[in-house]
């Protein structure tokens, strides 16, 4: 397989798998996605989660579209700060040459696993390896041991912006390749919560919004856009608790 293969089934969207009893899983014609935090506590520091599984109109056995880009709205206050954890500020070049050797041991903020179909090759998983970057998310794709492709997701406050290579030689038809030849069937990635400093210094990697609503439920979205032209939208909710206020005395 090329590396370009690998590279295009990478999944997108870059954020971290957590506890899934902390998000009940969400539906629409081509997905069932769940998006949840680590904690169910407002105000702290988290891992984030991200799973989903893809299939075609017909039901969850039948092949779906490729998926060309995904876009995860988190809840709003949440917070994602990549100035916290290492960075990994390398070129893509370096990461193919290198591996991992390329990016500080500190910059690894989670691991996952992406299974796609390949046209001409099949059903195939990848395990991946997620690094933080400046305002980005490197997801590395690898095999046998060496890094065999590499997406990006952009972090811009609590939205996730992740195009997703559905060539074999990475990007997208009709430039990349005459058709989609990769389509992703799940994916998976995880990681933790991640914080430095202490007391009023303290600073985390990602934060939970600021208090958790009467319905004991943050909400996002999550939008998938797919190379047949449909894009679904699709509500998620997760679990908070709320904190009782202290009485006045």
């Amino acid at each position: 397989m090329s590396r370009g293969t690998c590279l295009a089934i990478c999944c997108a969207a870059g954020l971290v798998l957590a506890p899934a009893a902390l998000a009940g899983p969400a539906s629409g014609p081509h997905e069932t996605v769940a998006v949840a935090s680590s904690t169910m506590k407002p105000n702290s520091s988290t891992g984030f989660s991200y799973a989903a599984t893809y299939h075609g109109l017909s039901g969850p056995h039948s092949d779906p579209p490729a998926l060309r880009h995904l876009v995860i709205q988190l809840p709003a206050g949440t917070r994602i700060d990549t100035s916290v954890p290492g960075q990994c500020n390398v070129s893509d070049a370096d990461l193919m040459l290198m591996g991992e050797a390329a990016c500080p041991a500190n910059a690894k903020v989670g691991t996952g696993m992406a299974t796609a179909k390949l046209t001409g090759l099949g059903t195939m998983t990848f395990n991946t390896v997620l690094y933080n970057a400046r305002g980005q998310q490197l997801e590395l794709v690898e095999s046998g041991g060496r890094v065999m492709g590499i997406a990006h997701t952009y972090v811009h406050g609590t939205t996730l912006d992740g195009p997703v290579p559905t060539c074999f030689t990475g990007g997208q038809p009709p430039s990349g390749c005459p058709f989609d030849e990769v389509a992703l069937l799940s994916n998976h990635l995880a990681s933790v919560p991640i914080s430095t400093g202490r007391g009023r210094g303290r600073r985390s990697y990602g934060m939970t919004p600021p208090s958790c609503p009467s319905s004991h439920r943050w909400k996002g979205a999550v939008t998938f856009f797919y190379g047949d032209g449909s894009a679904d939208r699709v509500t998620v909710y997760q679990r908070c608790t709320l904190i009782a206020r202290k009485p006045h005395r």
